[in-house]
C-alpha cells in the first residue's frame, strides 16, 4: 500500500466513523420524529374520537329535547285545536234539547252565523239581533225564532215594524222593535220576579206571551233548524284546523 492509498485508508476510517454516527443519529431523530408525528396524530384522533362521543351524547340530548319539544308542540297545538273547536263548535240540537233550553242564556252565535239562517224580511238584521244578544244576555235564536213565526220571517208586520206580535203599537224601525221585544223578554218574562215569569224555556215564555198552546213547537222548530245549519257551517270550517 502506497502512502496515497495508506492516507485515503485513515481518511476513510477516521471520517466513516463519523459519517456512522451521523447516519445513526440522523436515523434517531428521524425515528423519534416520527414517533412524535404519530404520538401527534394519536393524540389527535384521541381529541377527535372524545369530541365526537361528546357531541353524539349532545346530539342525543338535543335529539331527545327536540323530539319532547316537537311532542310538546303537537301536544299544544292540538290542546289548543280542541280546545278552539269544543269553545267554537255549536251543537245540532234535537228539538226535545231545544225544547228543555234554558232560552235566557246566551247563544255564542256571531253576525256570521246569523246570516247563514236570516231569509226574507229578517235579511240585514242580524247585526240587530247579536247586538241584543250582548245587551240582554238572551238567546238571540230565540228571539229571531218568535220573530220568524209571528211575521213570516218579518214580511208580514201587524204593526209597524213590530215582528214580535208584541203589545199593540209599531217601531220605528225593525232594529228598534228587535231591540225593545228583547228587553222585554230577558227582564219581564225570563227573568225570576219578573212581572210575566214563568220560567226559562220557551213553553214557559209561551204561557204569558202567546195564547196559542202550539207556539212554543213552532219556535221550538225554527231554532232547531238555525242551529242545524250553524253547527254544519262551523263543522266545516272548525275540521279544516284538524
Amino acid at each position: 500500500m502506497d502512502d496515497r492509498e495508506k492516507t485515503v485508508y485513515v481518511i476513510n476510517r477516521k471520517y466513516g466513523r463519523h459519517f456512522a454516527k451521523i447516519a445513526v443519529l440522523t436515523v434517531f431523530i428521524l425515528a423519534l420524529c416520527a414517533g412524535l408525528f404519530f404520538a401527534g396524530i394519536y393524540a389527535t384522533a384521541e381529541d377527535i374520537r372524545s369530541d365526537a362521543a361528546k357531541a353524539s351524547k349532545l346530539l342525543t340530548e338535543e335529539g331527545a329535547a327536540s323530539a319532547r319539544d316537537v311532542d310538546l308542540a303537537d301536544a299544544l297545538r292540538t290542546s289548543t285545536v280542541d280546545r278552539v273547536i269544543n269553545d267554537r263548535q255549536i251543537p245540532a240540537y234535537t228539538t226535545a234539547q231545544v225544547m228543555a233550553m234554558d232560552v235566557s242564556r246566551p247563544s255564542g252565535v256571531t253576525v256570521a252565523d246569523l246570516k247563514l239562517v236570516t231569509t226574507g224580511g229578517l235579511v240585514g238584521l242580524e247585526e240587530a239581533f247579536y247586538q241584543a244578544e250582548q245587551d240582554y244576555g238572551i238567546n238571540c235564536l230565540f228571539v229571531m225564532a218568535i220573530a220568524a213565526h209571528e211575521s213570516a220571517n218579518g214580511t208580514m208586520c201587524f204593526a209597524t215594524n213590530n215582528m214580535f206580535g208584541y203589545g199593540t203599537s209599531g217601531f220605528s224601525s225593525k232594529a228598534e222593535g228587535i231591540d225593545v221585544v228583547s228587553g222585554a223578554l230577558a227582564n219581564s218574562y225570563l227573568s225570576p220576579g219578573g212581572s210575566l215569569y214563568s220560567g226559562k224555556t220557551i213553553s214557559d215564555v209561551n204561557k204569558k206571551y202567546a195564547a196559542s198552546t202550539a207556539w212554543d213547537d213552532k219556535v221550538a222548530s225554527n231554532m232547531v233548524s238555525y242551529y242545524a245549519t250553524i253547527s254544519k257551517s262551523r263543522s266545516a270550517a272548525l275540521d279544516r284546523l284538524k
